[in-house]
């Protein structure tokens, strides 16, 4: 099978390997895919360009979460199938998909001709993959970015900004509004796409801590997939979903990627509709 080959050599685990591009090619030949050649440091919208230029039937993409959601978008309009490959700190799209963590085991993992479709949700028309924060907790994003590739001392400014967040008073600026219910206020709405096998709905965890304690209690369940158990945490499912902030402009994540959109945040579930190479799951 003809494929192609997104590196983001800056990404978590690719700036771990000496030559990303080279070592991946090597693993995806060796799985029965034809490759075209490459330099090792083409930026990435040169390897875009080569991906445009060329009939490659599955596009490999290596990098973190937020790569995988820009390439996702890319790749939506080209109606091209997408192959992610880990490479990122977190990736959270790739676990859920079974794929190893190491990238080269990854690419081992896939087979030509083994195609299934992922579910892709949109944020007022903004492609993600995995889940979606709106409200201050997506400030922290920011601060990760600056973070990356500098080490422990980097951490300092993400520490210092958690405690202060912790610190300040949560407020309750943020409303979901729901069929039944009205409106429903929070402190922050983190909206996660359906593991794929469930059933096609997105679920929105709508997190209304009462102090700090409830809030650093909060966010250890968010970082371990739990944060729906919360006592003060409400839940709700839906194919589309509306999250409206009190300024026009709300910070909004996007697989771990910051923004500023303009409110209200309509989300919407599209089941189905990103075209993927299937590999087989991680043991």
């Amino acid at each position: 099978m003809q494929a192609a080959l997104i590196v983001n050599p800056g990404a978590g685990t690719m700036s771990g390997l000496a030559t990303p591009r080279a070592a991946l090619s090597e693993a995806l030949r060796g799985a029965g895919f034809r490759l075209g050649d490459l330099a090792e440091d083409a930026p990435l919208e040169a390897q875009w360009q080569e991906v445009d230029a060329c009939d490659a039937e599955v596009v490999f993409v290596a990098g973190g979460d937020g790569t995988l959601r820009s390439a996702a978008a890319r790749l939506l309009e080209r109606r091209r199938a997408m192959a992610p490959l880990p490479g990122g700190t977190m990736n959270r799209v790739c676990t859920r998909l079974g794929l190893p963590g190491d990238p080269l085991a990854a690419a081992a993992a896939y087979r030509p001709d083994a195609f299934t479709t992922l579910d892709v949700a949109s944020a007022n028309g903004e492609v993600f993959l995995y889940q979606s924060i709106v409200g201050q907790p997506s400030r922290l994003m920011r601060f990760r970015e600056m973070q990356r590739g500098a080490g422990l001392a980097g951490w300092a400014p993400v520490v210092r900004a958690a405690l202060r967040g912790l610190l300040r008073p949560p407020g309750q600026g943020l409303a979901l509004r729901t069929g039944t219910r009205g409106r429903v206020r929070g402190h922050a709405a983190v909206v996660t796409l359906p593991v794929p096998g469930d059933p096609p709905l997105l679920q929105l965890d709508l997190a209304r801590p009462a102090g700090p304690v409830a809030r650093l209690r909060q966010a250890i369940r968010w970082l371990r997939g739990g944060l729906s158990r919360d006592a003060e945490v409400r839940s709700f499912t839906g194919r589309r979903l509306v999250v409206h902030g009190p300024t026009p402009w709300l910070r909004l994540s996007l697989d771990g990627e910051m923004m500023l959109v303009p409110g209200p945040v309509r989300f919407r579930l599209h089941p189905g509709a990103l075209r993927l190479l299937a590999a087989r799951r991680a043991p």
